[in-house]
């Protein structure tokens, strides 16, 4: 099973890969997962093939290196809401794959936006908790 995590800033990667690294073993053994920073690089990457993709809605098109950490005004006013719009072309792709979505944005910020099938918090307590849970009713529904 090969899973990306689409997440731009650094503390929610972290909390997020912690998850992935403590969760995902019980369910699927031998699981590999690749990281994408910016909309360019999960477009990009998302051809490969992957059953399951933790996806934020808020990321800026280009990797932006070091620029949270040096100027996190200037890294923040890059981002753009364009995360989700992958959504069809991932379900293109393969209509299989679970796309998880990461955002914090409530469903009136979304708007038009298309949907993940599940969503998770990604803090650290919530992001195992609620990674946990999904792997759980996506085994409970096979």
């Amino acid at each position: 099973m090969k899973l990306l995590i689409v997440e731009d800033q650094r503390f929610p990667l972290k909390a997020l890969d912690n998850a992935v690294r403590r969760v995902v073993p019980r369910y699927f053994p031998g699981f590999g997962y690749d990281t994408a920073r910016s909309y360019n690089e999960a477009s990009s990457m998302i051809p490969a093939g992957y059953e399951i993709i933790l996806l934020d809605h808020r990321l800026p098109r280009e990797n932006t290196g070091d620029l949270e950490d040096m100027n996190f005004e200037a890294f923040t006013e890059g981002l753009e809401e364009i995360g989700y719009s992958l959504i069809p072309g991932i379900k293109g792709l393969n209509p299989a794959t679970v796309v998880i979505g990461t955002s914090s944005l409530s469903k009136r910020e979304l708007g038009e936006a298309p949907s993940p099938d599940y969503t998770m918090g990604k803090s650290w307590t919530e992001a195992e908790i609620d990674l946990d849970r999904i792997l759980a009713e996506l085994e409970s529904d096979s």
